[in-house]
């Protein structure tokens, strides 16, 4: 029975550790401002820089609006200075958009460390100078250009470009995302795998001292006689 308790205090001791240690990474993972955020260096030949179609699915309101509470910001500034356009918008407008130009679709993006990967689609056409109305949220200008938006129901795309539409983009990007109660949830985690860390480490310790106590109090065997 004791070597079970061992066992299992083992097994409680490394669920603590994983536990404790995802909390933490998480919970140091997000800023001050209570995003997550990652960022680069950004370059395409094309026009654009697009992300792929995002779909977010409406949740029903008696359960509050989880997906409202999340929040995108995305921001980007050219590394001449010149003016650059950051936007987010619906699938379907985002397409249209890029119909008669070139682009390069953002797969695989990574926080960290900062990564992506880039399928360009329609050489290095220009695009036409992008239109505010067109999207949900949008920006554009000289130097840093930033948009945040809370996430609604539907497919989304984000869109970064020169203002002008002209082929040939270059900057340095951030994009970011709050979720609602991770920094809470990062807590939780870390209090959680602590508790279980000490458990399985007591329980370890008591059945192992007295495995020793057990060894200790047994008679002595006796003595053979001729």
């Amino acid at each position: 029975m004791r070597i079970i308790l061992i066992v299992l205090g083992a097994i409680f001791a490394l669920l603590g550790f994983a536990c404790g240690a995802s909390g933490v990474a998480a919970y140091r993972s997000v800023g001050s401002d209570g995003y997550v955020e990652g960022g680069g260096r950004m370059t395409t030949q094309t026009a654009a820089l697009v992300t792929d179609t995002a779909k977010f699915e409406k949740v029903d309101d008696n359960a509050g609006s989880r997906a409202g509470k999340v929040t995108l910001r995305i921001a980007a500034e050219r590394a001449d200075g010149g003016p650059v356009f950051v936007a987010i918008g619906t699938d379907a407008a985002v397409t249209n958009y890029l119909a008669d130009g070139s682009s390069a679709i953002v797969r695989d993006l990574e926080f960290g460390p900062f990564d992506y990967s880039t399928v360009a689609q329609g050489g290095a056409r220009p695009q036409e100078a992008p239109d505010v109305a067109m999207f949900r949220v949008a920006a554009g200008g000289p130097g840093r250009q930033e948009v945040t938006w809370n996430v609604e129901a539907g497919a989304w795309r984000a869109i970064i470009l020169n203002a002008d539409g002209s082929a040939g983009v270059d900057v340095e990007a951030s994009f970011a995302v709050k979720f609602p109660y991770l920094r809470g949830f990062a807590i939780a985690f870390v209090a959680i795998g602590g508790a279980l860390l000490v458990i399985g480490v007591l329980l370890i310790v008591f059945q192992a001292r007295g495995m020793r106590r057990n060894r200790t109090a047994e008679p002595p065997a006796p003595a053979e006689t001729g």
